[in-house]
């Protein structure tokens, strides 16, 4: 892909235009095992997810880790008086246990990225089992409802791309048309790819027409109040 010589918003072009997904992508594997994967109450399971959010946790504190790990693995389902400390302390340090699933993809996406570098055995035996057993999920949702199914949650993530940055695009026209440039060829990119990869594929290109979609809805709805 080569850079256009017309005049863009350079920050708005370079973010769009270095724009890597390999978070989504983590993301949606791990989507895609918890869902549809064929062994979710499995011991190994629930270690493979408790290794990937201490990998993925901040805090160097014993008791937040302990905390979020007793989250991750069905606490605070009951209204015992267990469950009712570990809630007070949760609150009390101001834990956010909505984003423990981001925790998981971001570890996990750092996982892959490194698959080749670490000499770490814990890191590559989760890895191994996190990637077969993501593989196996992804078959079976692909064998159930096909490609469709990774296109349309692919669609909805570009949109909330777009939602996230619309103060970014929008503060100036110039912004907005680099926007609809940059994403405009982002898709072209993602169609034109020689992925062999069905599952990578369909998510970026539905990723990238997502996001191209979202950015004629909102352009359409601001004709809409102009007139």
């Amino acid at each position: 892909m080569t850079k256009s010589n017309y005049s863009v918003d350079d920050e708005v072009l370079q973010y769009f235009w270095n724009k890597k997904l390999d978070f989504f992508l983590a993301r949606l594997s791990l989507r895609y095992l918890l869902t549809w994967g064929l062994e979710t109450n499995s011991l190994s399971h629930k270690i493979a997810l408790t290794y990937l959010v201490n990998k993925g946790l901040e805090t160097n504190s014993l008791f937040d880790r302990l905390a979020l790990t007793y989250v991750l693995n069905g606490g605070l389902e009951t209204n015992s008086l267990f469950d009712r400390l570990v809630r007070a302390y949760i609150v009390r340090r101001g834990l956010e246990t909505n984003s423990l699933f981001d925790t998981m993809a971001r570890a996990f996406m750092h996982l892959l990225k490194r698959s080749r570098q670490t000499g770490n055995l814990f890191d590559q035996m989760a890895l191994m089992y996190l990637v077969s057993r993501c593989n196996e999920a992804i078959h079976k949702c692909l064998s159930v409802r096909g490609l469709g199914d990774v296109y349309d949650f692919a669609e909805v993530e570009g949109m909330t791309l777009i939602d996230r940055n619309v103060q970014r695009i929008s503060k100036t026209p110039m912004a907005w048309q680099t926007a609809k440039m940059a994403v405009s060829c982002r898709v072209i990119e993602a169609f034109e790819q020689e992925n062999t990869d069905e599952f990578e594929y369909t998510a970026e290109l539905g990723y990238w027409t997502g996001a191209l979609t979202r950015l004629r809805q909102l352009e359409k709805e601001e004709n809409l109040e102009s007139d």
